[in-house]
């Protein structure tokens, strides 16, 4: 009898578990969907596209041709755009990222502090992260671009500095565009970093203090090991998305004056749809690879290195 309901008992958890995983598989049906459709399809896809000469022309209607590994060997022997794209990318992603970690840290230990307003300034400085992209760049170009009594050289003129042509010197259109890039993801990294801080147990900073130890060892000792994990999250997640800067770029500068501020994307998708019968949308796709290639790696090894300077409550790095 005991084993009868004790099978009864066991079907009815295995029909549960059965149940549980079909609703699991429907409600998130709509989120495989998209990411096979518009993320595994066509990366599998661009994969193929990279062995072969194939043209945006004639993606659909020509056969393919493979080249093996010809788009792949080109690239590193003979395209110095691309190569200088790289090292561009590189710049600014690491520049953008460490400026936008260490002032966003900076203003988020402000704001942790009982000061007037600070409610108002977490969202005025918040603010830029909720306006799009392209909106962003438009607005900068209007003050950076136009004669030499733009927006910004008049600001500038008041303090005695200018004029500048921002987007006409290799050097300053560079940093033009690494200043845009932290303005405008200045805001998460802020927020992040301030969540971080107000999880701190104030009892850890009490025993600091009881110790004898001032703000700046509470700081190194306490505060940033404390908050490692969110900082590790913030510049992971900022290189990421910044080797893979493309829409700023492209508006603001273009990727000039000359190849000064080309990245790796721009060049990607020039060569795609805008080099049609120079390059080929095989060699775009082998470049793309590349891109994947060398974010991934550098993501692995940076978290490995990393996270040995990361401190987890639950026991270590």
């Amino acid at each position: 009898m005991k084993s009868s309901r004790g099978d009864i008992l066991g079907t009815k958890v295995r029909k549960k578990k059965l149940s549980d995983s079909r609703l699991f598989y429907i409600y998130i049906s709509p989120w495989l969907i998209g990411l096979t459709c518009f993320t595994l399809f066509p990366m599998v896809l661009s994969l193929i596209f990279s062995f072969t000469n194939v043209k945006m022309s004639s993606a659909t209607t020509a056969p393919l041709e493979f080249v093996g590994l010809k788009n792949y060997i080109d690239i590193f022997k003979n395209d110095q755009d691309f190569l200088r794209s790289i090292f561009n990318t590189f710049i600014y992603a690491f520049a953008k990222v460490f400026l936008t970690v260490v002032i966003g840290l900076l203003i988020a230990l402000l704001l942790n502090a009982s000061i007037p307003g600070r409610k108002f300034f977490r969202t005025m400085i918040y603010m830029p992260a909720v306006i799009p992209v392209v909106s962003v760049a438009l607005l900068w170009k209007l003050i950076f671009t136009g004669n030499e009594l733009n927006i910004a050289n008049y600001v500038l003129s008041l303090f005695g500095l200018g004029p500048y042509h921002f987007f006409g010197n290799e050097i300053i259109a560079m940093l033009t565009v690494i200043f845009v890039g932290v303005w405008s993801g200045l805001g998460p990294v802020m927020l992040i970093l301030l969540a971080a801080l107000q999880g701190i147990s104030q009892d850890l900073l009490e025993a600091a203090e009881l110790d004898g130890a001032n703000s700046f060892k509470k700081f190194i000792h306490i505060i940033l090991p404390s908050i490692s994990p969110s900082i590790l999250f913030v510049t992971i997640t900022g290189l990421i998305g910044s080797l893979q800067a493309y829409a700023e770029i492209k508006l603001l500068t273009g990727g000039g004056p000359g190849n000064a501020t080309t990245t790796m994307n721009l060049v990607i998708v020039n060569n795609a749809f805008n080099n049609l019968g120079r390059k080929t949308l095989g060699y775009a796709s082998a470049q793309g690879w590349i891109v994947f290639t060398i974010i991934l790696i550098f993501t692995i090894v940076f978290l490995r290195l990393a996270n040995k300077r990361v401190y987890y409550e639950s026991g270590g790095a």
